[in-house]
């Protein structure tokens, strides 16, 4: 079994990073889509972190994990 995440990375107003990890995103998510979303994060400065407002995109990435069960 495959999990999947996204992971927005941003810098804060101290330049620390900051991230945000959404489980199971769409599989067909462009990478326009996601800095769209990611700068409306920004815009709407919705999110803060202990050092500040968030204030700049650093990165993005999907994560895929292969889970296998044991039968034991």
């Amino acid at each position: 079994m495959d999990k999947s995440k996204l992971e927005m990375e941003f810098l804060d107003t101290a330049g620390k990073k900051f991230r945000i990890s959404l489980d199971e995103p769409r599989t067909d998510l462009t990478e326009a889509e996601v800095r769209t979303a990611m700068d409306d994060i920004i815009t709407r400065n919705v999110f803060f972190s202990t050092s500040g407002d968030i204030a700049a995109v650093s990165g993005a990435r999907f994560i895929t994990t292969t889970i296998e069960e044991l039968e034991i």
